[in-house]
């Protein structure tokens, strides 16, 4: 169990609204989102437009909400920052403000406060939605059929080459930063709510930690037998089993989810309805009986997962 897991714990353990990727009021029957960008830590402003920063901090909530299956409506926004930089603040606020108006959710409060560096937090309130509506993480079936959407992986690549030097061609590297700076921001809520998704997470922490937590949380074994369809183009571009799966496995950032669903479910007019929001699924595996994630890949003991407190995702 890593650091953050542990605080988390301190709160989760025998509490009746921690959810997965969100808290649930039974009460006015709505899922809670919240989630915070620290500059320096996130997010530099040498890299990073004031737009790009509120639309991370916006799509990171937005996320949670929607693969839990709920609609977001309403924002409170918390801002710290010190004064030499309140221009930036506000610039930052401003486009917060309007990114938020184009998705139809209103900011109704927040609070702002004096601090060293830019501290953001947004927290994210649904519509109403029936709790047996809601997406978990532990119910996940035998024989599901595991699924994400296409081409995750651009996010660690644009993070490595922007922050260690990580060497890539002119379009890959444009696709890449592409992706880190502004992720692409899917909208499938209505799909989600449409189909018998039997288990969804996020994965901003990665793939290989999203599944996990889906297999630990279903009491469930996931098998996973094809990354290479995930993203053909950077298959291709690495000629590298290794180092494509330690990628496709590890980018974090992607803001997508990865679900379960019953097998056969998943037809050609239903791929299309995805395709027409700009969404390409890709059956990855399945579940079986037993426990933990089992990789048909090249090499599992280089897996250098996404840890908000550990280095190892500098590498590939």
């Amino acid at each position: 169990m890593n650091f953050e897991d542990k605080i988390i714990n301190i709160f989760s353990s025998h509490n009746k609204f921690i959810g997965d990727d969100c808290a649930y009021i039974k009460e006015t029957k709505q899922l809670i989102s919240t989630d915070s960008i620290i500059e320096n830590t996130h997010f530099n402003l040498n890299k990073f437009s004031p737009n790009q920063i509120a639309h991370r901090l916006f799509v990171s909530n937005y996320s949670d909400i929607q693969s839990s299956g709920g609609i977001p409506q309403y924002a409170l926004f918390n801002i710290s920052f010190p004064k030499n930089k309140n221009k930036v603040a506000l610039s930052i606020s401003k486009q917060l403000r309007k990114i938020s108006k184009n998705n139809k959710v209103d900011i109704i409060g927040g609070d702002t406060t004096s601090s060293e560096n830019i501290y953001l937090s947004l927290t994210l309130i649904s519509k109403k939605i029936d709790k047996s509506k809601i997406l978990t993480r532990s119910k996940a079936k035998l024989n599901d059929e595991i699924y994400l959407f296409k081409n995750i992986g651009f996010s660690k690549l644009g993070f490595l080459n922007i922050f260690a030097n990580f060497k890539l061609s002119t379009v890959i590297k444009k696709k890449s930063q592409k992706q880190f700076l502004s992720p692409v921001f899917y909208k499938y809520y209505d799909l989600f709510n449409s189909l018998p998704i039997s288990s969804s997470i996020d994965i901003s922490d990665g793939l290989y930690k999203s599944l996990k937590e889906l297999s630990h949380k279903s009491k469930k074994k996931f098998i996973i037998d094809n990354l290479f369809d995930v993203n053909p183009s950077l298959y291709r571009y690495f000629k590298n089993n290794d180092k494509y799966e330690n990628l496709i496995l590890t980018s974090g950032e992607e803001y997508v989810p990865l679900f379960t669903i019953k097998k056969n479910i998943i037809n050609k007019r239903i791929s299309s309805l995805f395709k027409n929001k700009g969404i390409e699924l890709i059956k990855i595996g399945k579940v079986s009986k037993g426990k933990g994630v089992k990789l048909n890949i090249s090499n599992s003991k280089k897996i250098n997962y996404f840890d908000h407190f550990n280095k190892n995702y500098l590498k590939l």
